[in-house]
């Protein structure tokens, strides 16, 4: 149904379309929140900054992409909550097994061994280091 003739179009949906729920000021109003939020001495988890404010925490990741100071507040948020398991993890203020798990969930971080050479001949890495070649070392006239 069109709006009534001489009606002026709602904020936001000037072009057209419905309109924007969260204006630009009110984002970067979020911003400076978000950055008051985590100087905080009880701010924990970022995603809590949603929470509280009564949104869910995929927003933030909404709005990061649209405003370029929100997305700056947002790329430090997520460096802060790094910085607060690793110094929280470094001092037993938390459990170091779900700081592990936190850490790797979500940081990219990962406690893997990787090992290099020849698993059916391990000593063929160390063999070839010597002379540049193992096959010499195996003699058949025995």
């Amino acid at each position: 149904m069109p709006a009534p003739k001489g009606h002026k179009p709602y904020v936001g949906s000037e072009k057209g379309g419905r309109p924007i729920k969260y204006t630009s000021a009110f984002i970067e109003a979020e911003a400076d929140a978000f950055e008051a939020w985590m100087r905080r001495e009880d701010s924990l988890w970022y995603k809590d900054f949603a929470l509280e404010r009564g949104y869910l925490s995929d927003q933030l990741s909404e709005w990061a992409k649209i405003n370029e100071k929100f997305s700056r507040v947002y790329r430090k948020s997520q460096e802060w909550q790094q910085s607060k398991l690793v110094k929280g993890g470094l001092l037993n203020k938390f459990n170091a097994g779900f700081t592990k798990f936190v850490m790797g969930n979500t940081c990219g971080w990962s406690d893997k061994q990787q090992i290099a050479g020849d698993a059916v001949n391990p000593l063929a890495f160390l063999l070839q280091g010597i002379d540049g070649s193992s096959k010499d070392l195996i003699r058949d006239d025995k």
